[in-house]
């Protein structure tokens, strides 16, 4: 009830009670009603001050209505950005994107978990190491995100907590590329520089739990993982083509400013004779050059390998020139080529390096090769991508559904592999392994693989002693990724 009406009822009141009056007190004096009309008057004064009051409460209240409306929708203007923006699954990858699609940032990360046991037989006392030890590593532990401005401009900024010896937390990728022209790509910061073929493959995608030697020692003299780089690329349904200029890599160690960098350049270029939809044929040349060894003198250079396995970190002792001095320089030539048809792939490469020496001293020449294959009995395929030139890896049409029968996909793969680091006065040893693996893939995202090594390292110390061994080494790696 308002005050209008509560006015309204008083008056009605006021005005029957005078009637009352009138109809049974006949004789009332002027002076009472001189009175209550006096009341009435000071009652209707006491009325409109009351509206009055109420009239000017309601405005009030729309005036802070209206503010706060206006407050919530300039509100709501400033969100629209983030209101707009969309979240999308690629891969079941976590990505932000505007409405525009033309910036994105997601986010990725990938683990590694592996687990080893070796069997291994060294061939004298004098056998370095003389004995490995079974156990478990974070290969890799990554997290980070990757992002895309304005459509042609992606950067990267990805940290790794695992490693060869599953130790702290580095920088493994730090970088900007730009993406503007069709079929061309140009970047720098840290990044992993796609030399060699298996290289350019995935670590999520490789048929087996670490590359092959040859080409992991190949790799690691200027280029790989967490290496600084910068240079480009161009691709094309039947080509790609890249080279960079390098430098050190990020790591656990402090780079020393107050001593020479590594200085290196890579280059790799692939041609695809045969692409369709009966297979795909892929041929390439690569090379690698260190001007620059870097460090303290300028002038060392080692080449190991932990025999293809990344668990007890004593193994590197084993393949090993150790550290060869008055290096000038170094270079790395290979060849590559691959195959696939419907579920069956196979690749390989060889490497030919020389090491540069001065003082007199001459110089050394070592060499290696792997060749793989794998075949996937479920039926789904290694397809080509044409951004990476290499082959991906596998999405199993039925992922791991026990309730339903569905039980992923399977793959058989088999690798030989053999590296000599045997020159000179250099004895590094020469390795030759067989590497029998099985991947299953539970979803896109998630497969495990099992790899049985068996191989031997043929080695002799300056005295030709033998120092080699042989092994048998179970390893399984468990695998998350997006």
């Amino acid at each position: 009830m308002n005050f209008v009406t509560k006015g309204f009822l008083a008056t009605v009141a006021v005005v029957g009670a005078l009637g009352a009056g009138q109809a049974h007190a006949q004789s009332a004096s002027d002076g009472e009603i001189a009175a209550l009309k006096a009341q009435l008057r000071a009652l209707e004064k006491k009325l409109d001050n009351v509206q009055k009051q109420a009239n000017h409460t309601q405005k009030q209240a729309d005036t802070v209505q209206a503010n706060f409306a206006n407050a919530n929708a300039a509100m709501h203007k400033k969100a629209v950005p983030f209101l707009d923006a969309t979240l999308k699954m690629p891969g079941n990858r976590p990505t932000f994107c505007t409405a525009d699609g033309l910036n994105c940032v997601a986010v990725t990360s990938r683990l590694h978990f592996d687990a080893g046991a070796y069997s291994y037989s060294p061939n004298s006392a004098d056998t370095r190491p003389l004995t490995l030890n079974d156990g478990i590593n974070a290969r890799r532990a990554r997290l980070g995100v990757i992002g895309v401005f304005n459509k042609d401009w992606e950067y990267g900024l990805i940290f790794d907590a695992g490693g060869t010896t599953d130790g702290a937390a580095v920088l493994n990728n730090a970088y900007v590329s730009y993406k503007g022209v069709k079929g061309l790509v140009i970047q720098g910061g840290y990044v992993d520089v796609p030399y060699t073929l298996d290289q350019a493959t995935s670590s999520n995608n490789g048929l087996f739990m670490e590359r092959a030697a040859p080409q992991a020692m190949a790799t690691g003299i200027a280029a790989g993982d967490f290496r600084s780089a910068f240079g480009g690329y161009t691709y094309g349904e039947r080509h790609w083509i890249g080279a960079y200029v390098t430098g050190p890599t990020t790591g656990t160690t402090t780079v020393n400013h107050a001593q020479p960098q590594p200085l290196g350049a890579t280059f790799r270029a692939i041609g695809l004779p045969m692409r369709n939809e009966v297979g795909t044929i892929l041929v390439g040349f690569d090379a690698l050059y260190l001007a620059q060894p870097g460090g303290p003198t300028n002038s060392t250079l080692g080449l190991s390998d932990r025999i293809e396995v990344r668990i007890d970190p004593a193994s590197n002792a084993l393949l090993n020139t150790g550290t060869m001095q008055n290096v000038d320089s170094a270079r790395v030539l290979s060849g590559e080529a691959a195959a696939q048809f419907g579920s069956f792939m196979a690749q390989g490469e060889y490497f030919d390096f020389a090491v540069q020496r001065t003082n007199g001293l001459g110089d050394l020449s070592f060499n290696g090769f792997y060749g793989q294959a794998s075949y996937v009995l479920t039926g789904e395929q290694h397809k080509y991508s044409t951004t990476s030139g290499s082959f991906g890896g596998i999405n199993p049409k039925h992922p791991v559904n026990f309730a339903i029968g569905d039980y992923g996909a399977w793959e058989l793969a088999v690798r030989y592999s053999s590296a000599n680091l045997n020159d000179l006065n250099v004895r590094g040893g020469e390795l030759k392994n067989t590497t029998v693996g099985l991947n299953w893939y539970v979803n896109q995202n998630m497969r495990f693989m099992f790899n049985w090594i068996r191989g031997t390292v043929d080695k002799r110390d300056a005295l030709a002693r033998d120092v080699g061994a042989s092994y048998d080494v179970f390893a399984m790696r468990t695998q998350v990724a997006f």
